[in-house]
């Protein structure tokens, strides 16, 4: 059962989280709303969990458009990532190999440390097939197989769009649907921390916490 010290822990979280919002400071809004779904998760609130969704998932899409601006049409290809990331530009990001999943977490924590706008896409070789694997790690591992690009050597900021959108639609997709509805949650929260900037998970996370308070 939440305590009462919890319960105002959270809501001044959320109320932080509101502040943030007017002010357009999205990446306070983020931090305090990761904060209190993290808190409500662990009290076992499912009712205030879930209200940390929706102004957690606009703070993001945000950042994210604000990363598409940066980015003005060109998509930065990376096929390294330093040992020690000491600044990060704004944009949009593919990483390609001998770039792997955990260089694009990474250069994303780093961006979000530095409250630098970046949008973050790390692929993998080809299949036999033909098909372009995409990947992001955080709680979980998260893959997706999609069509290449046109261009591999040039691939359109839309591509790389639809390919974090394919990605976090792939790991909901994936999802046992024998699944208890507290494991559920914990395997949305987990697949969020991997692909924080795909809507639709704040969505089916927040559907989840207000099935399990009824």
């Amino acid at each position: 059962m939440t305590t009462k010290a919890e319960i105002r822990r959270i809501d001044t979280l959320l109320e932080e989280t509101e502040g943030a919002m007017k002010e357009a400071s999205w990446y306070a809004a983020e931090r305090h709303a990761v904060a209190a779904l993290d808190l409500a998760l662990e009290a076992g609130d499912h009712e205030l969990a879930a209200r940390a969704c929706l102004p957690l998932q606009e703070a993001r899409r945000q950042r994210g458009l604000d990363a598409i601006d940066a980015a003005n049409g060109t998509v930065v290809m990376l096929d390294h990532i330093p040992a020690e990331i000491e600044s990060v530009e704004p944009g949009v990001f593919l990483l390609y190999p001998n770039a792997v999943g955990a260089d694009a977490r990474r250069l994303r924590i780093a961006a979000l440390q530095f409250e630098v706008p970046i949008f973050v896409v790390c692929r993998e070789p080809d299949t036999r097939l033909g098909l372009v694997p995409v990947v992001a790690l955080g709680g979980t591992t998260v893959r997706a197989r999609i069509d290449p690009p046109e261009d591999p050597d040039d691939p359109t900021l839309e591509w790389v769009i639809n390919a974090m959108e394919q990605l976090g639609d792939a790991a909901i997709d994936g999802l046992d649907p024998g699944l208890s509805g507290s494991q559920r949650i914990d395997a949305l929260r987990s697949m969020l921390d991997s692909v924080p900037d795909h809507e639709r998970l704040h969505q089916a996370l927040a559907d989840a916490l207000r099935a399990a308070a009824g």
